[in-house]
């Protein structure tokens, strides 16, 4: 059975591989590895923005998921936020998935984060119905970004 811990500092090299592993398999913008790094360099530097929950197993990372705290006025109070969250293929259907989600949930309740969310592509179809399955709520809100490249 997988293990399932925070990685550390000593984890970067092996959650980079499986972050892009995710990005490749979603179609995500490609980030080179060194601007990566430092996203997880600045989490591991004692920052309380965020998390990087790791599933191990047999010694290999099978799983990980980014786990980031942000403000909320809807809630009154910081949430925890799923920003990422990816399994393996060999670590599928055995309910790893379900076990990582009870794990951030005992971390938000232990932080006294009244919620969590996500946000998944309306193509997932197989995701949307695994987070409807653990409990999670569509919430009727569309999502919009825009690419900032500087000063307007």
């Amino acid at each position: 059975m997988a293990e399932l811990r925070w990685a550390t500092a000593r984890d970067i090299d092996r959650v980079l591989e499986l972050v892009e592993a995710y990005h490749r398999q979603e179609g995500l913008r490609g980030h080179g590895r060194d601007r990566l790094r430092a996203v997880l360099e600045d989490l591991f530097d004692g920052n309380k923005r965020g998390r990087v929950l790791l599933a191990t197993e047999d010694a290999e990372v099978i799983g990980y998921a980014l786990v980031v705290r942000r403000p909320s006025f809807e809630w009154a109070s910081d949430v925890a936020v799923i920003d990422e969250i990816f399994v393996l293929g060999k670590g599928r259907e055995k309910g790893l998935g379900r076990r990582m989600i009870s794990f951030v949930e005992e971390y938000a309740a232990s932080e006294g984060l009244p919620a969590i969310t996500l946000e998944v592509s309306v193509q997932n179809v197989s995701a949307r119905g695994f987070y409807r399955a653990v409990g999670f709520t569509r919430m009727d809100r569309e999502i919009y970004a825009r690419t900032v490249n500087g000063p307007r």
